[in-house]
């Protein structure tokens, strides 16, 4: 029983030993716990700044514009041909994808006007000189714009449809003997359109 009791009281003693490091924990905690209470009082202090500061915010008055004829002149044409859910077609009404950006009447008969010029001089130079891939090049260059560019003055101008299908008709059969490095049939091609585009440039312009 000696023994036992001897034992026990040794497990007792280590017991008394443990229950004597417990207060350090408890100081850990208490250090933690001002830590925490710092921060809320910096974030309650932070609060009532912005509160305080909310009336003179509301003061301001939220302005309304109507952008609705700036949008349709053009404004918004980068994000549009970003947007894959509207139609890249230009014959329609309505926005589109296309990449040109929608002159006024004015400034698009300008440019129409400049590639009709570089058609008669430019691209007749090289059809001239046999210089097949600068006259495919300028005339490409030139058709880029210039198909957009004549659609708008007819449709702006009420000109004649018919007589702007058959330009582009004899376009795509210059690029063709340009193509095919026919001289004669390109010259002739050459002759048609250069005919073509300055009736219909006097016409619009």
């Amino acid at each position: 029983m000696a023994a036992i009791s001897s034992a026990a009281s040794v497990f007792t003693g280590k017991a008394l030993v443990q229950a004597k490091t417990a207060p350090k924990a408890k100081a850990s905690v208490a250090v933690t716990a001002s830590a925490d209470a710092r921060k809320t009082a910096s974030l309650l202090a932070a609060g009532v700044i912005a509160l305080q500061a909310t009336p003179a915010m509301a003061l301001n008055q939220i302005e309304l514009q109507d952008e609705r004829q700036t949008n349709k002149n053009g404004l918004q044409l980068i994000y549009e041909a970003r947007d894959l859910n509207i139609s890249q077609s230009v014959r329609q009404d309505g926005n589109s994808r296309f990449s040109f950006q929608k002159l006024t009447t004015a400034q698009t008969a300008a440019r129409a006007s400049e590639s009709i010029k570089r058609l008669n001089t430019d691209v007749g130079e090289y059809v001239g000189k046999a210089y097949w891939t600068q006259a495919a090049n300028e005339l490409r260059r030139q058709v880029g714009t210039l198909r957009f560019d004549m659609n708008n003055l007819v449709s702006d101008k009420g000109g004649d449809k018919a007589a702007a299908k058959a330009f582009y008709a004899s376009i795509e059969k210059l690029d063709f003997s340009i193509r095919q490095k026919d001289q004669a049939a390109a010259t002739a091609a050459l002759a048609a359109v250069q005919d073509q585009g300055n009736a219909l440039i006097k016409q619009l312009a």
